[in-house]
């Protein structure tokens, strides 16, 4: 029957009739509720319906670990009788639960950092090992030529064309520590900017390797620089709005890999540029940006003309980044939408884009036998959690960035 099985049960006592549910869905256990409250804790944001968060750290390392009295011993007897029924924990309850619940908060706040180093990753991709990854980017097509069957057969578009370069994941990482002075005083808000702190270190990390293709002038697949007279995306010029007009048509000018040859060109529809600046030039490049209409071309003020550039980079100038990783106070450059042309191909161990936390120390596992002697939770009255992040990327292509240098 649709949606129920009817089962059927004979007895001395006659038929009887039940019905089983199809699909049975199975709550979360004890232990994952005690993970959840203890992610809530560490996360406000984080709200599951019919789970409290504990209300304290201590009380939720007493509770997983049944150490009353915070010695730094396992005391399985002393556990919550809700674990205990279940016999769903060990002496590394707590120390997994606190990990996850800092690997959630770790992951929502490495994202809110403003490095942009986004604007240049055309490509992510997951990888499972440390060998070496070759960076395919195939060749474009022209337009679909004209075809008669009648006369002849379809003809090939021509030699298939394609540019690779080699890369390698790298890895970074270092070790934060919880200590027991931190769980007895309920130092969450410790941990919290312990965490942040961490979050932002891994995030600067990863927003310099992004970036230093830009800043490096990094060598494309073709073994030239991405900035340079051949690519016909390096200028000279100090930002204005004549010179940003010149980058602008430089990168619509670009065309795609052989064997198309066609122009990229660009759509102001859907302009999702960025224009690129250190910090001492961010209120110049908000100038350029938002003057109402016209601008004076000349030093007596007397002649304007329409201002072509006006909000390009966003109604509230959102596209300007200004990177403070930028050493030059005069430099500047223009990036195209990243989904326009390859740029920058990243991969991630196992496609984990943001770093992890995983034990540094992990206390002997111990039974759950009141008898057994107690174990330790804590190592030196501390436990250690390593950050880390794997990593690696290639510059693809040259035609999606357009680079001033300019002379001090």
């Amino acid at each position: 029957m649709n949606g129920e099985q009817l089962f059927q049960f004979h007895s001395v006592l006659g038929t009887r009739k039940a019905t089983i549910p199809e699909r049975v869905e199975v709550g979360m256990g004890e232990f994952e509720k005690c993970q959840m409250a203890l992610i809530m804790l560490m996360n406000p944001k984080v709200n599951v319906r019919g789970i409290s968060p504990f209300d304290s750290l201590a009380n939720a390392y007493v509770y997983l670990t049944g150490d009353e009295d915070m010695s730094g011993f396992f005391r399985p007897n002393r556990v919550s009788p809700g674990l205990r029924s279940t016999q769903d924990f060990n002496s590394n309850s707590f120390t997994f639960a606190l990990m996850n619940a800092m690997n959630v908060y770790l992951s929502m706040t490495f994202k809110d950092f403003p490095y942009h180093e986004e604007i240049f990753i055309s490509k992510k991709i997951p990888v499972k090992d440390f060998r070496a990854i070759t960076a395919v980017q195939l060749g474009s097509f022209g337009e679909l030529p004209d075809v008669d069957p009648e006369a002849g057969d379809y003809q090939s578009l021509g030699p298939y064309t394609d540019t690779s370069a080699e890369y390698r994941l790298g890895q970074k990482g270092a070790i934060v520590w919880v200590t027991r002075k931190t769980v007895i005083n309920d130092g969450v808000g410790v941990i919290q900017d312990t965490v942040k702190k961490m979050a932002r270190s891994a995030r600067l990390a990863h927003a310099k390797y992004v970036w230093r293709f830009y800043i490096a002038n990094a060598l494309c697949p073709d073994g030239t620089a991405w900035f340079t007279g051949g690519h016909g995306n390096l200028g000279s010029s100090a930002l204005d709005i004549t010179p940003l007009v010149t980058g602008i048509t430089a990168l619509a000018n670009m065309t795609e890999p052989a064997p198309s040859g066609e122009k990229i060109g660009l759509d102001l529809a859907t302009f999702n540029w960025n224009l690129v600046v250190p910090i001492a030039l961010w209120d110049l490049a908000v100038k350029k940006n938002l003057p109402e209409g016209a601008y004076f071309v000349a030093n007596d003020l007397t002649t304007k003309v329409p201002n072509p550039c006006q909000k390009l980079f966003g109604e509230r100038s959102e596209r300007i980044i200004t990177c403070p990783f930028l050493t030059d106070v005069n430099d500047w450059g223009i990036i195209r939408d990243k989904s326009d042309v390859p740029m920058v191909e990243m991969a991630y161990m196992n496609g984990r884009e943001e770093p992890e936390l995983l034990p540094e120390w992990i206390p002997p596992t111990s039974e759950v036998n009141t008898q057994a002697a107690p174990m330790f939770t804590f190592k030196d009255d501390k436990l250690g959690f390593k950050v880390r992040h794997e990593y690696g990327g290639t510059l693809a292509g040259y035609q999606g960035g357009y680079k001033s240098i300019v002379a001090p």
